[in-house]
């Protein structure tokens, strides 16, 4: 979560960039023409070029705590190499980073930019492939213009793309990364004690629709990199169909890292019909498991996608 600088200030904004707030969101950048909203997560892709703009929004006092987190060591820790640091034509406090990770999908080139208003704290990160940059399709200087007209409105434009029918004992808690939600037995997103383990249930779409190669092994190795735990033991992998889409389904337990306690898992991974994911995953902390190992499995099976 000592850099290179890199440039100076972006050029003029492009004429045809058309102003489009991200569902979910109330984040709205000039996008050029292409670019429509992603039915996964808060933010929008390009098919032809295969770019995508990712929003993250947090409460304004997690700025300083996130820009820390914006260094080669902690980005490399993620994959994330070739970290450089550079400027928009921004006038509020802001990070912009660029970089190079590398995925199945292959190498992609990487932009955030970080910053601060009167009451939030918005991150967009930018997915580029790299066949894009080399073919034209992309030029990075683009890409700094959107970043650089990135600004919030009063209120999100909310659109749900599923439901679930069945949520036993877990309330709604909030949302994290626009179409990401948490589901908590208190129906506080944040526990009453700092640091405290308890039960949570999380629906989060995948970033982007990249076909999963082999689903039984993207779904262990999803769960594995839940952070917090160590110790991952998985059971046996299941293949499901929910709502009309196929998937995986498997439980497993861990060891919270900060109590040492054992902690249960629950994941169905959904495929997605024309690529991506949907990641279903319950959490029991060692008091609830009894009555909750059950329930994780009627409230996945009760998702469906919104019309």
């Amino acid at each position: 979560m000592a850099l290179t600088v890199l440039m100076g200030m972006s050029a003029p904004a492009v004429v045809s960039a058309t102003p489009q707030q991200a569902p979910n969101s109330r984040v709205v950048l000039d996008l050029p023409p292409g670019y429509t909203p992603s039915p996964l997560f808060s933010g929008f892709q390009d098919e032809a070029s295969g770019v995508s703009y990712v929003i993250l929004e947090a409460p304004v006092g997690e700025y300083d705590k996130m820009a820390r987190g914006f260094t080669a060591d902690e980005l490399s820790k993620r994959g994330i190499r070739d970290v450089q640091q550079g400027q928009l034509s921004r006038t509020d406090p802001h990070v912009y980073m660029r970089a190079v990770q590398k995925s199945e999908a292959g190498l992609y080139a990487k932009y955030f930019v970080l910053f601060r208003t009167s009451d939030q704290t918005v991150l967009v990160s930018v997915n580029v492939p790299q066949h894009s940059l080399d073919d034209g399709a992309v030029k990075p200087e683009e890409v700094e213009r959107v970043l650089a007209t990135a600004k919030t409105t009063e209120k999100p434009a909310v659109r749900d793309i599923y439901s679930l029918s069945y949520l036993g004992p877990f309330k709604e808690a909030g949302r994290l990364v626009g179409t990401s939600k948490v589901y908590t037995l208190d129906g506080r997103l944040e526990p009453e004690r700092a640091g405290e383990t308890r039960s949570a249930f999380m629906v989060a779409p995948s970033l982007d629709k990249r076909q999963v190669a082999e689903p039984n092994k993207q779904a262990v190795a999803l769960l594995a990199s839940l952070p917090g735990y160590k110790d991952f033991k998985p059971g046996t992998t299941r293949s499901i169909n929910i709502g009309g889409l196929d998937g995986v389904e498997v439980e497993a337990d861990a060891i919270d890292e900060d109590d040492g306690k054992l902690i249960h898992l629950y994941q169905a991974m959904l495929l997605g019909a024309d690529g991506g994911y949907f990641r279903l995953i319950g959490i029991a902390a060692p008091e609830d498991k009894t009555r909750l190992a059950g329930e994780f499995a009627k409230i996945a099976h009760s998702f469906a996608l919104m019309p």
